[in-house]
């Protein structure tokens, strides 16, 4: 289920998703479903049971914005601590460590956009 591409509702030029229909849980791993990758943007959801996490990674050249839909979202963001309640969005530049970690005790939905990396100039 990792990597799912999710289904939206076509209408016109325009995609809607319901990310509350979108969410699915696994008992081993995180879920994530792909909701769009373009030319310009990507979006994702990441469904996690308590205790699980997205390790520590960057992205050399995308800003991100994650949006915690649901539940508590932790997250180190270079190597500072930040506790994110759902209804909060939490933007950072490019190349900064990050993670995020539900230690429960309830699920955590969140959802990321950021900028395709073919589109940024290196």
């Amino acid at each position: 289920m990792d990597d799912e591409v999710a289904a939206g509702t076509t209408t016109g030029v325009a995609q809607v998703f319901d990310l509350h229909a979108l969410k699915a849980f696994a008992g081993d791993k995180r879920v994530r479903k792909m909701l769009f990758k373009t030319d310009q943007l990507w979006s994702e959801i990441a469904c996690y049971e308590p205790g699980q996490s997205t390790v520590m990674h960057h992205h050399p050249r995308e800003e991100e914005a994650i949006f915690v839909l649901e539940g508590t979202a932790n997250m180190s963001i270079d190597g500072e601590e930040v506790v994110v309640p759902a209804g909060s969005i939490v933007k950072f530049p490019h190349n900064v460590p990050h993670d995020v970690r539900n230690p429960g005790p309830a699920r955590c939905v969140i959802m990321f956009i950021k900028v395709n990396p073919k589109v940024l100039k290196a």
